[in-house]
């Protein structure tokens, strides 16, 4: 039993040291890699801006090379901003005169057609507007009966002239009387010929203005509303428009006819079309941009709605310009760059490849290609990485001691 302890610690012990050999001998071999790395960066003169790859690791990342290309792409310039509606297509509904709530016929979220009921207010007010209405439409009645005798009566010197303009007064007085209350009652939603037909209504309804969707209900059965509060609020989104804010370099850019696509957080894939129909006289000065006006083509979705924020993609014409597939462009800061093949180094037959950074200014983008402008001159020659661009990204940042944004 105890040598059989003896043989499994001997064991063990060298299983360790065995383990412990490798690790070392890769740890030295890791080492000596990046010293011989090190060593044919100095010799190749490496700058702080270049990476430099060997042979083996260009393969390795899959390197591609190639030369910016001539594409048909389509100018767009981004902008933002959000859906707006006509002061037309929006109304809040109140009562023309208080009352109380005796029914409510809709709820949040209801579309009403233009002249529908949204409810029926109650009030006493209202029962003795409509029996004053009748008591000066008869007494009008009886007060043109007699302006019509006492004329009659001048012509045979059977009045006087007084008494005749009398009762021609009394009787416009009324025909006012009679025309404002029977405009109130119009106001108030009450049919004439209902009352005039004996028919007094203790209710009186309450109708929408426009055709569209019940945004807000603010009152609830047995309240009492005022002329001055909003009972319901209701919008008609058939037709939208969208504020957008384009900055000062691409004003020049923009003009009335042009279309453009956008699109809204809750469905950033879906594109909906729009028009310029109106773009701002008045430059603001504090975000150096303009406010652009478009109207919506056609609102299909139920999820356009004021108020919305929105990503617009204006297109602005259609041209051949030099593009890079999308891959080969990365982020610096705020800067967009590429990178160029420098040169190459050789070492005992050992070939290295060494990029440099290029910053460009980007454009449009479509097909997986976007349009770049280079700052200064680019030698038709010189090689673009078209791929495995992330990798060089990341040789370079562990050359500088971290990750850059």
């Amino acid at each position: 039993m105890k040598h059989s302890i003896i043989r499994i610690s001997l064991l063990s012990f060298v299983c360790v040291f065995f383990l412990y050999s490798c690790q070392m001998e890769s740890e030295d071999k890791e080492k000596a890699e990046r010293a011989q790395e090190e060593a044919a960066k100095e010799k190749a003169g490496l700058k702080p801006d270049e990476v430099m790859l060997t042979k083996k690791q260009f393969d390795i990342m899959k390197i591609e090379l190639g030369n910016p290309v001539q594409k048909n792409l389509t100018d767009i310039i981004k902008a933002n901003g959000f859906i707006t509606s006509p002061p037309q297509n929006k109304a809040n509904v109140s009562p023309v005169m208080g009352g109380i709530i005796k029914s409510v016929s809709v709820i949040p979220g209801s579309y009403v057609k233009k002249g529908q009921v949204l409810a029926y207010l109650e009030h006493p007010d209202y029962i003795q507007l409509q029996e004053d209405y009748l008591k000066a439409k008869s007494s009008l009645v009886f007060l043109e009966q007699e302006y019509n005798r006492q004329k009659n009566m001048l012509s045979d010197s059977a009045t006087s002239k007084k008494l005749v303009q009398q009762t021609q007064s009394n009787y416009n007085t009324t025909s006012a009387t009679v025309l404002s209350l029977k405009n109130k009652l119009s106001l108030l939603g009450i049919p004439i010929n209902s009352i005039e037909n004996g028919r007094i209504l203790p209710a009186v309804p309450l109708v929408s203005p426009i055709s569209g969707y019940v945004q807000k209900v603010n009152v609830n059965v047995g309240k009492f509303a005022d002329p001055t509060q909003i009972i319901f609020e209701i919008y008609d989104n058939s037709t939208l428009f969208i504020d957008l804010q384009v900055y000062q370099q691409d004003l020049g850019k923009i003009h009335i006819g042009q279309k453009l696509t956008f699109t809204t957080p809750s469905l950033s894939t879906a594109n909906t079309m729009a028009t310029i129909y109106a773009i701002d006289k008045a430059f603001d000065s504090t975000n150096k941009s303009i406010t652009v006006h478009a109207r919506v083509d056609r609102n299909t979705r139920g999820d356009l709605m004021p108020g919305i924020y929105v990503n617009a993609f204006i297109e602005t014409g259609n041209e051949s310009v030099n593009a890079l597939p999308e891959e080969a462009i990365f982020k610096t800061g705020e800067t967009e760059n590429i990178f160029i093949l420098s040169r190459t180094h050789i070492e005992k037959q050992d070939t290295s490849y060494i990029f440099s950074v290029k910053e460009v200014k980007t454009g449009a983008s479509e097909a997986g290609y976007t349009q770049v402008s280079f700052l200064e001159h680019f030698p038709p020659s010189a090689k673009v990485v078209t791929k495995g661009t992330y990798f060089l990204v990341s040789e370079k940042n562990k050359a500088q001691g971290g990750e850059q944004d």
